[in-house]
């Protein structure tokens, strides 16, 4: 079994980021924070948390 190389670990961040992103936004999740009764800014509070975390994950990377 080969270890993982640290060009590896960003590729796995980006994953759970977009698994994250995909839960979010196309899950039967999604009912819960579209609906009508919903706050106006809970989509782009969830937008701004996927945006905080890709920019937050890109700082965090290992510079070579």
């Amino acid at each position: 079994m080969r270890l993982p190389s640290d060009s590896d670990i960003p590729l796995d961040r980006v994953i759970l980021l977009l698994a994250l992103a995909l839960f979010l936004l196309i899950s039967p999740f999604m009912l819960w924070w579209a609906r009508d009764t919903a706050p106006w800014y809970l989509p782009y509070l969830f937008w701004a948390l996927l945006i905080g975390l890709t920019a937050w994950l890109q700082t965090r990377r290992r510079k070579p």
